[in-house]
């Protein structure tokens, strides 16, 4: 996908070639095979800088992945921090529900219990007085009961025996009504008391119940809770490790940078340089805007992508609001790389997608092969077409084999052949 300018190195080249180190005219014309060579020597160095540059887009796109996963893996730790501070509050209050229950309960089963001692010291009572009532019965019996009292109050010949009898038989006659009142009176306690005792032992029961299910909440949620602050280390790690292959991958691009640079020299564009190629890359690009897009999303990203044709190419430039400064060799260029040219032009049609390619292959419909491309749809570019872990480069296909790409350092925002060996497979955001 990286192409430099050809002519510019072999002009350099031929320069370096012609420069006299004696005077001109003890010089040779160059033969046919010294020009044959001088141009082999262009081309290897026009490889070796393709090559760089591929290398280092392959680097930057790993740089910006690492910053997704970096940011993604903060914002898990911040929820699962927040998740866990909430589970806590929910167990502290399931802890007091719990507690409260068991103390109802506990009050509840002490209420059950001392009803049912008033109902035994009741049913004590009228068991008493039922013995009583027993033994006036058998005391009566043996003595003929009352018929025998009132026989002997009526053959009493003596006055004074007389009156004694009917004493004792009045007396006798109160007691037992007496006990008679008492075994009822406590009879009746008795079945309060028992009804008492019954309702206080389903409540103590009920009170059981819920202290039992509020303590289990409370387990549960206590779960719930040391989970959600494993996860919360878990992310929190996690955003740490991300972090830190984000700045690994920083400084492997810098170093690539650094290498392309000294490789390119002198063929890095100047901002002339690019005007004029963002002027060629608008005039070209005029040809191709009559797209009959599938879907609104579609054609709304198409329609913005033809609005940055002619903005630089810019590692790490691009966001959902346009072209940003990028970093390293994009640091004094604003402009867009090839994710946040795609990221940008479909945040314009409300579709988020990460700034970074190899997110944006999992992110969509998946289109496998070149005939099945649509406008609209990415593709995707990969140094091993087998293994999507080695994408580097996305772009937006725009219909009969064109698309619109960020292309590489020097470049601009143009319409280019979609027609690439290194092709992997596209996606359909929209769908």
């Amino acid at each position: 996908m990286h192409r430099t300018a050809r002519p510019l190195l072999i002009g350099l080249a031929t320069l370096a070639l012609l420069s006299p180190c004696v005077p001109a005219t003890a010089d040779p014309a160059p033969s046919q095979d010294d020009l044959r060579k001088a141009d082999a020597r262009v081309a290897a160095a026009q490889r070796r800088v393709v090559g760089l540059q591929a290398r280092a887009e392959h680097a930057a796109e790993e740089y910006n992945g690492a910053l997704v996963r970096s940011r993604r893996a903060a914002a898990a730790s911040v929820r699962a921090a927040d998740a866990a501070d909430v589970a806590d509050v929910f167990y502290d209050k399931a802890t007091e529900v719990a507690r409260a229950a068991q103390t109802e309960a506990d009050v509840a089963a002490a209420g059950a219990a001392a009803a049912r001692q008033q109902q035994a010291l009741a049913q004590a009572e009228a068991d008493a007085a039922q013995r009583t009532l027993d033994r006036i019965a058998i005391g009566a019996f043996q003595t003929g009961g009352q018929l025998g009292m009132v026989s002997q109050l009526f053959l009493a010949d003596d006055p004074l025996e007389l009156a004694n009898a009917r004493n004792v038989m009045n007396r006798v006659g109160v007691y037992q009504d007496k006990v008679i009142a008492v075994a009822a009176a406590a009879r009746a306690r008795a079945a309060v008391a028992a009804g008492i005792a019954a309702d206080a032992e389903r409540e103590a029961r009920a009170a059981a119940k819920r202290a039992n299910a509020s303590l289990e909440r409370a387990q549960a949620l206590k779960s719930n809770a040391d989970a959600a602050h494993q996860e919360a280390r878990s992310a929190a790690a996690e955003a740490s490790a991300a972090t830190r292959d984000a700045a690994r991958s920083r400084r492997t691009v810098l170093a690539l940078v650094a290498q392309a640079q000294r490789a390119l020299g002198s063929a890095v564009r100047t901002k002339a340089q690019l005007a004029a190629a963002a002027r060629a890359a608008r005039a070209d690009a005029s040809r191709y805007q009559d797209v009959d897009a599938p879907s609104d999303e579609a054609r709304i990203a198409i329609h913005w992508a033809f609005e940055e044709i002619g903005v630089p190419y810019s590692w790490g430039g691009g966001d959902e609001n346009g072209p940003t400064y990028g970093f390293a060799q994009g640091a004094g260029t604003k402009g867009f790389d090839c994710s946040g040219l795609t990221l940008f032009i479909y945040a314009k049609a409300g579709i988020h997608l990460d700034h970074y390619s190899q997110s944006q292959w999992d992110q969509g419909k998946r289109v496998s092969s070149r005939s099945e491309l649509l406008p609209g749809d990415l593709m995707f570019f990969a140094t091993d077409t087998s293994n999507p872990r080695t994408i580097h480069h996305v772009s937006i296909y725009i219909g009969k084999g064109k698309m619109i790409e960020a292309p590489y350092t020097g470049e601009v925002v143009r319409v280019s052949s979609a027609d690439r060996s290194d092709f992997i497979g596209g996606t359909r955001p929209w769908a």
